[in-house]
């Protein structure tokens, strides 16, 4: 279930914490400080005595006993400055929940301030939560938790938040009633005497999930993220592959479920790496197959999210008009689209080279055309490697030009859709100095203006040895009548 997923992942970073700094720690801050009653006893078994999250989730948790006005100003506060206990299962931990608004100070908004004027706000704003909970504090000292992504803000500050650090410290550490101190120090002095009956499930941002699962692009990273891990389970069970194979192949799930993948899917989080995440991402997904000694789904080709352009290539600006031969004949596709293999795939480039260089497409009224040409030499000595070439579609959905011997120079080719053969006359495959294929759009059942992505696939001993392109698909459209009036220029 993925209940051992989360047991899984929350001891092996028990374990490497450990490993780092020779023991165990002692908290936690759950990832995107997301929390639910369900995982306090994993969390729990592996050692760990408290946690964190933030002060929305302790509202939530309490019918608003806590909630902030319209000025921001908390109801109750002694009930946010104080550790809470949350059990489950017969299991216990202690809990905090940050300030909200005063983490936010830091990562937000002190950054446009003078050193001095920050601190002195931050400080003023400490003090005045030491009053509002003056009467509480007769028993317990308040704790206020400021939490917030540690690397994320400094580099908006002037001299990266040195000065402003440094000043704070000080102003804390030389005040007569504010004392920074650590959390499992707090809690071995004070431990929680309160309890929350059921903790909230939400994260650290709007106390829900909603940046992580429910628009189309998260939900579809999920959905991708649960057939492979489908996949591993039923070959784990199955016993056929060795113990390193398996784990392997689950440290790669283990990646693909870290949270900020999903992060960069919400529509609303740009920037100019989205088109590597995704990559990276579907990358971890095929790495399971592959180790699993099986076919990664075409599916894991496509990016996640909508309206990345990927791959970049020309379109044709003429039909064409051609012989299906495997000869390299320039002026038969002087017109075609073209998308260049070799030195167009960045800094994940592989250095070694791949099988092919050029990946050319075009059509004349009735057919689609597709040449490649081959890296260091003719097809029919460097495809002679290959077991198969597959054409496949995303549009129109589920076809497949499934072709034998792509070396020879009059391969077998047949067309086939979710996996039955359909017929598909006037198909023609050659292979010599290049390979050229010809498919009548009739067979693919579209007509004009209609849509089509694909992307090649090459194949050695049942395993897809390199696509084309390695990212997204070839986008173009079935020609209309008067492709070439509209395409005519002087």
């Amino acid at each position: 279930s993925c209940a051992d997923d989360v047991r899984q992942q929350v001891q092996r970073a028990v374990a490497r914490h450990e490993e780092v700094f020779g023991h165990k720690p002692q908290g936690l801050w759950p990832s995107e400080g997301a929390v639910c009653q369900g995982i306090v006893p994993m969390i729990a078994q592996a050692g760990i005595q408290w946690i964190a999250t933030d002060e929305e989730i302790l509202s939530a948790s309490t019918g608003g006993w806590i909630a902030r006005d319209a000025q921001g100003f908390l109801r109750n506060p002694e009930l946010l400055y104080r550790p809470w206990r949350v059990e489950e299962g017969g299991q216990s931990l202690q809990i905090i929940f940050r300030d909200h608004a005063m983490s936010d100070q830091i990562g937000f908004h002190y950054q446009r301030q003078p050193a001095d004027a920050a601190v002195g706000d931050f400080v003023g704003r400490l003090e005045a939560i030491r009053r509002a909970i003056a009467p509480s504090a007769a028993r317990r000292p308040g704790l206020v938790s400021i939490i917030l992504d540690g690397e994320n803000c400094w580099e908006y500050y002037p001299q990266s938040g040195v000065e402003f650090l440094r000043k704070l410290y000080l102003r804390l550490v030389e005040h007569p009633r504010i004392r920074p101190v650590r959390v499992g120090e707090y809690l071995a002095a004070w431990p929680a005497t309160d309890k929350v009956a059921h903790l909230f499930p939400g994260s650290w941002i709007g106390h829900n999930f909603a940046i992580w699962i429910g628009q189309p692009a998260c939900n579809r990273a999920w959905d991708l993220l649960a057939d492979a891990r489908n996949v591993l389970v039923r070959e784990a069970e199955a016993g056929r592959l060795p113990a390193d194979t398996l784990a392997r192949a689950w440290q790669e799930l283990y990646i693909a479920e870290g949270s900020d993948w999903f992060w960069w899917f919400y529509d609303a989080h740009r920037s100019a790496q989205n088109p590597l995440f995704d990559r990276l991402f579907r990358r971890h997904l095929e790495n399971i197959y592959t180790l699993l000694g099986q076919t990664p789904p075409v599916e894991l080709a496509r990016p996640i999210r909508p309206g990345y352009r990927l791959p970049l290539h020309s379109a044709p600006t003429a039909l064409l008009r051609l012989q299906v031969d495997g000869r390299r004949t320039y002026f038969e596709w002087l017109n075609a689209g073209r998308y260049v293999c070799q030195g167009a795939r960045g800094a994940m480039a592989m250095a070694a080279h791949g099988l092919v260089t050029d990946l050319y497409f075009g059509f004349d009224l009735e057919r689609l055309f597709v040449r490649l040409d081959a890296w260091g030499g003719p097809v029919r000595d460097r495809f002679a490697e290959l077991d198969a070439l597959r054409l496949v579609f995303f549009e129109p959905e589920g076809f497949v030009v499934e072709v034998s011997g792509p070396a020879r120079r009059s391969p077998q080719a047949i067309l086939r859709r979710g996996g039955q053969v359909v017929a598909s006359p006037g198909l023609e495959v050659a292979a010599d100095a290049v390979f050229e294929l010809a498919l009548p759009f009739r067979n693919l059942g579209v007509r004009a203006d209609q849509p089509l992505q694909f992307f090649v696939e090459l194949v050695r001993q049942g395993r897809v040895l390199e696509r084309v392109p390695a990212e997204g698909a070839i986008e173009t459209a079935v020609p209309s009548p008067d492709f070439e009036l509209i395409m005519w220029q002087a």
